[in-house]
């Protein structure tokens, strides 16, 4: 998972999260197991979030010790049916680093289709590339506000 700088960049993480839920009326989970000897411990967060003002947006983080027990499919479907049952006007996406075949192929599973590829912004690497998906073609506005 991605870790946090600070205990006050968290709070303004959740504090972001919880608004996003007023507002739009869905956002990220916390997933955790709900069966067996490990019943409540953590799996990670996911599901879609609203995101720059013009779509839903897939992810997901689990921990590593959960990947490949289908946590990202169960997540990505629940996530995609109430962000449809909210605003079905809005396409899914998911933005994927390139290197990340994980999760490019959970993305690829729950439907998405490849829409766009260029340069990650958000990786020190400048040789890095990132992946757009969607459900649905975007507009090049879309795929700016999503890609920059």
């Amino acid at each position: 998972m991605l870790a946090h700088p600070s205990i006050e960049h968290t709070k303004a993480v959740l504090q972001r999260r919880i608004a996003e839920w007023h507002e739009h009326g869905h956002g990220l989970w916390v997933v955790r197991h709900l069966n067996g000897s490990s019943v409540g411990e953590l799996v990670g967060i996911g599901g879609c979030n609203f995101w720059a003002n013009t779509t839903w947006n897939l992810s997901f983080s689990l921990r590593p010790q959960d990947w490949g027990r289908g946590y990202a499919q169960e997540i990505a479907a629940a996530g995609m049916e109430r962000a449809q049952a909210v605003r079905p006007d809005l396409p899914i996406t998911a933005v994927v680093a390139t290197r990340n075949t994980r999760s490019r192929k959970a993305v690829e599973r729950a439907g998405l289709h490849q829409v766009w590829q260029g340069q990650d912004n958000h990786d020190p690497d400048p040789t890095a590339t990132m992946l757009l998906y969607a459900d649905r073609s975007l507009s090049t506005d879309q795929v700016h506000a999503l890609t920059r």
